[in-house]
């Protein structure tokens, strides 16, 4: 029974210390994907954990600011990483942009809507996500905010935008193009608006100043800022150099 007990305690021992460290990680939901594949990877490599959190950037900046745990911001809006940078709460000096994206409108795989105009129901972000801030800065710099105004449906993350069009709750929605990629199987892409029509589609990496395992979130931005460009682009994002 002794060793029974010496064993269980041996065992419960190795797979508490099977991670040198836990690192928190809040992030755009729109960089999912992207995030979780990079994490995964320096997870496997270092022997750290990394623990995920992903929501609208809006949302996060709230909670961290709030005192939530997180070790390392990404935002899909530079509003929102300046908003805590101004509060002291995210490290300036490390605040860097590191992928871009598009804007873009699709629609249910098999739907005939064929524009906007056409769709009765059109899903785009509230307030807190960026994603909306893009498309409604969009839709008014092309004439259309008035006509479709009283038709638009707002969701608190981009990938509840998605979900709302894929199952027909929604007519059309405007995404990241990363999003459509992820889901083109049951999107249909109608169109890709033109760049001059939105501020630069950024996402942002910041560590936090109330972390205190900062010198890991240091060493994921680095590993996050050193990956090819090419992993970006399989999930439709471009890489932003650590300068820009």
């Amino acid at each position: 029974m002794k060793k029974f007990l010496f064993l269980i305690i041996m065992i419960s021992s190795l797979l508490s210390n099977s991670f040198a460290a836990e690192l928190s990680i809040s992030a755009a939901m729109g960089t999912r994907e992207l995030i979780s594949e990079i994490g995964n990877r320096f997870e496997k490599q270092t022997g750290n954990r990394v623990i995920f959190n992903f929501s609208s950037s809006g949302k996060l900046a709230k909670q961290i600011e709030s005192g939530a745990p997180a070790d390392v911001y990404i935002s899909a809006s530079k509003f929102w990483m300046d908003y805590l940078v101004k509060k002291g709460v995210v490290d300036k000096e490390s605040a860097l942009p590191f992928a871009r994206t598009k804007l873009v409108l699709v629609v249910p795989k098999n739907s005939k809507v064929t524009s906007l105009e056409k769709a009765e129901k059109i899903a785009v972000g509230d307030k807190l996500a960026p994603v909306g801030k893009y498309a409604l800065e969009t839709l008014k710099n092309l004439g259309l905010y008035e006509k479709v105004k009283e038709r638009l449906v707002f969701a608190p993350t981009v990938r509840q935008i998605t979900i709302w069009v894929i199952t027909g709750n929604a007519d059309a929605g405007i995404i990241y193009y990363s999003d459509y990629l992820k889901f083109k199987d049951k999107l249909k892409l109608i169109e890709v608006f033109p760049e001059s029509s939105h501020r630069p589609i950024m996402f942002y990496v910041g560590l936090v100043n109330f972390s205190q395992k900062k010198n890991l979130g240091k060493e994921f931005e680095e590993f996050l800022l050193s990956q090819d460009g090419k992993e970006f682009e399989k999930f439709g994002f471009f890489k932003v150099n650590e300068g820009r």
